[in-house]
């Protein structure tokens, strides 16, 4: 019986020590897993740049928050890694050492860090990625983050009207003409939805004369590339009592830059209508009808154009046949269209048949342009034979009978003088 009790008295102890192994063995196992089960864990936050925007060709500055929600970090390093368009200042270093980044049971658990990085000057317009990677003693090699970005933009997205010139340079009444046009995009991104538009209404007071001929008065361009220019046309009919002189026209551009910012500007173009001038000259009338004579002759200056001419001037020059006698230009001033106007000079002619009077003209259209031409005018010699019998030259024995009437006369009175004193 006590045999009995003392192999249960043992049993019992066997199995009160087996559970308590068991239980020291559970507990070790889950303390074991808890404390294996952690390490540090950071969170790496991009929470500024200094400006913001950037534009290309300036300077940033960026900072990065660094969390610890885990067990203490030693011998970290933050290391950023920079890519174009992005580059670190030349005294700026791409690693900074943290030492321990700790938890908020013991040490530090938050840290800034801060980089200053250059744009490249032809950056494009755009949010642009960054990469940073860090690394501490619990962890094999580097922890690479690029879910980072930075923003890059001009100040504004320049879209400039080049240049612009019509075809034919100036444009007669109830005539077309094509207006063509250079847009440059200056920015360093590409601009999308771009709108032309001529306001061909009421500019400043005037109804412009133009009407566009085969489309519409607006184009629409998708988009244009950075620094890209891209030429447009309009075809436009000019109205047939269109008066003369230079059309100022709205152009209107609207478009958006790629981070969807809008624009919107008005430039002035001009468009001149007018006909180029049509100056006749030629011989109204001469006193000289034959070789080594002297006398006026006198020029005909016709308008014959639709354009009125001002400031005219009439020149004449010496040459082997010609000679200026007096003043060799004669001032007209303004010509209207289908007017005429005369010019005389005193020349002395020689030559035979037909003598070319140099002639230069001088003047300015209604539209202010400026006109110089060579001109030569005709004259018609004859022998004396022929101007006498054309009636333009007396015969000498003419003034042989003049002479001898007026010897007669004088004789006359010369012989009753006599008489009545006897």
């Amino acid at each position: 019986m006590k045999k009995i009790s003392l192999l249960m008295i043992c049993a019992i102890l066997t199995c009160i020590m087996s559970i308590s192994i068991l239980s020291t063995y559970v507990n070790s196992q889950y303390i074991n897993a808890q404390y294996f089960g952690r390490s540090p864990n950071i969170l790496v936050n991009f929470i500024k740049q200094d400006p913001d925007p950037v534009e290309p060709g300036k300077q940033v500055e960026v900072s990065f928050k660094l969390d610890n929600n885990g067990t203490l970090a030693s011998n970290f390093v933050l290391e950023i890694i920079p890519e174009y368009p992005f580059s670190l200042l030349p005294d700026e270093s791409a690693s900074t050492f943290i030492g321990s980044l700790g938890t908020s049971q013991d040490e530090r658990q938050t840290v800034i860090v801060k980089y200053k990085l250059k744009v490249a000057q032809d950056a494009v317009d755009n949010n642009h990625k960054i990469k940073v990677r860090y690394k501490n003693d619990d962890i094999n090699g580097w922890v690479t983050l690029d879910n980072f970005f930075i923003k890059v933009q001009s100040r504004d997205a320049i879209l400039s009207v080049e240049k612009f010139f019509t075809t034919p340079e100036v444009t007669a009444p109830g005539d077309r003409t094509k207006l063509k046009i250079e847009l440059k995009n200056y920015a360093t991104s590409f601009l999308k939805n771009v709108k032309v538009m001529l306001n061909l209404g009421n500019n400043g007071g005037t109804t412009t004369p133009f009407s566009p001929i085969g489309s519409t008065n607006e184009k629409i361009i998708p988009y244009i590339e950075p620094l890209a220019s891209v030429p447009i046309e309009f075809n436009l009919l000019v109205d047939s009592d269109a008066a003369t002189k230079a059309y100022k026209i709205s152009l209107e551009l609207d478009y958006s830059d790629v981070l969807n910012k809008n624009y919107s500007k008005i430039n002035l173009i001009s468009i001149v209508v007018g006909n180029a001038p049509d100056l006749g000259v030629t011989l109204e009338r001469t006193e000289i009808y034959t070789s080594d004579s002297a006398g006026s002759v006198v020029l005909r200056l016709v308008n014959k154009g639709a354009v009125d001419i001002k400031f005219l001037n009439v020149k004449v020059f010496n040459n082997d046949n010609v000679n200026v006698i007096g003043a060799n230009e004669v001032y007209i001033g303004k010509l209207d269209s289908d007017d005429f106007s005369t010019a005389e000079f005193k020349l002395f002619i020689k030559g035979q048949n037909i003598v070319k009077i140099p002639v230069e003209v001088a003047y300015k259209d209604g539209n202010g342009n400026n006109y110089k031409e060579k001109r030569e005018v005709e004259l018609r010699l004859y022998s004396n034979s022929e101007a006498k019998n054309l009636g333009v030259k007396t015969s000498s024995y003419f003034w042989w009978i003049v002479i001898a009437i007026i010897a007669v006369i004088a004789a006359y009175y010369y012989y009753r003088k006599r008489k009545s004193r006897k």
